[in-house]
Formats: C-alpha cells, structure tokens, sequence
C-alpha cells in the first residue's frame, strides 16, 4: 500500500513538472505585438445547461531568502453580462469573490450555467453568454517604487456531469482603476 502511494505521488509531481514544463516553454516562444491600449482580460463566453465556467487567479511570486517578501494579490472576481452588469447568485447578490494571495496561493469563482435556465426550458441551444471579469484592488503598499508581484488568471468551461474541460484560456489582469 506504501509503495502504491508512493508512485501516485511521484506520478503526480512528474506530471505537474511536465506540465510546467512545458508551459515555461510555451510562454517563451509567444510573440507580443505592442498594444498601447490594455488588453480585456477576457472576451465574451457562451455556456449551456449541463456546464460551468471557472475563473482561476494565481499569485506567481516566489518568496526568496534575503529580499523583500512578495506582495500578496488583492483581486475580485466577477462575471459580467452582455450589459457589462453582475451576475447575480440565488441570494440576489452580485456572484463575486474577493481574494488575497500570498505568493503560491490560488482561487477560483464558478459560475453553473443550470442556476440561470429555468428547470422548464427544454432549448437545448440556449446560451448564457458572459465574461469573466478579473479587477486589481489596490492595496496598502509600503511603497510605489516595486512593480506588482505576478498573478494569472485562466478560465475554463467544463461539463458538470463528466468534469471535462472543453474551453481553456489565459488571460491578463485589468490593472487597478487610476485615483483620478
């Protein structure tokens, strides 16, 4: 029984350094055009009855002995209708979800497409249409001289009964609304 989680365990960190691997690798290769306008986090969705769409945040900093310690990631996230409005839970409020990350730590938001159909609605091609929304909330910083540490967001559509993913995207993070 020993040696069987053992090598479950070694499986697992084998695949989640391939994984990584192979992420770096991809991410290196990417080409980035110059955009002086801010690229949306993520563009508009369409989900049916049967599945869910996750929004994923990560705090990618690494703590290194002799330096300053990362910032945590103070981010909210929401999903928003074609209007640009909230969507909202069984409770009428607005389904959201406000994090600090320490370095390494990550959370997720769902969003069940079945609490939005009427159990009566027997359109099969029904769409919820919406987008993820990741915002950067300002937090009490000792100084504005360090950028902020890197946090990722991904967000993926999956089947409720099978689990399996069938959408899957990066996305970059809305920076904090200017005081102005």
């Amino acid at each position: 029984m020993k040696t069987r989680n053992r090598v479950t365990r070694l499986s697992i960190v084998i695949a989640l350094i391939a994984i990584l691997s192979t992420a770096t690798i991809w991410e290196v290769r990417l080409v980035r055009a110059f955009n002086p306008q801010p690229d949306p986090p993520f563009g508009m969705v369409g989900i049916t009855r049967g599945q869910t769409m996750r929004l994923n945040i990560v705090n990618l900093s690494v703590a290194v002995d002799g330096q300053l310690p990362p910032d945590p990631c103070r981010v909210v996230l929401t999903f928003r209708n074609t209007d640009g409005h909230p969507f909202i839970n069984s409770d009428g409020q607005p389904l959201r979800r406000a994090v600090e990350l320490q370095a390494g730590q990550s959370a997720f938001l769902d969003l069940n497409a079945d609490m939005y159909f009427p159990p009566s609605a027997v359109d099969a091609i029904a769409r919820l249409q919406l987008r993820p929304l990741v915002r950067v909330q300002s937090g009490p910083a000792p100084s504005n001289a360090y950028p902020p540490d890197p946090c990722r967001a991904t967000m993926e559509v999956f089947d409720n009964a099978s689990g399996r993913t069938s959408i899957f995207a990066a996305g970059f993070i809305s920076p904090p609304p200017d005081p102005d």
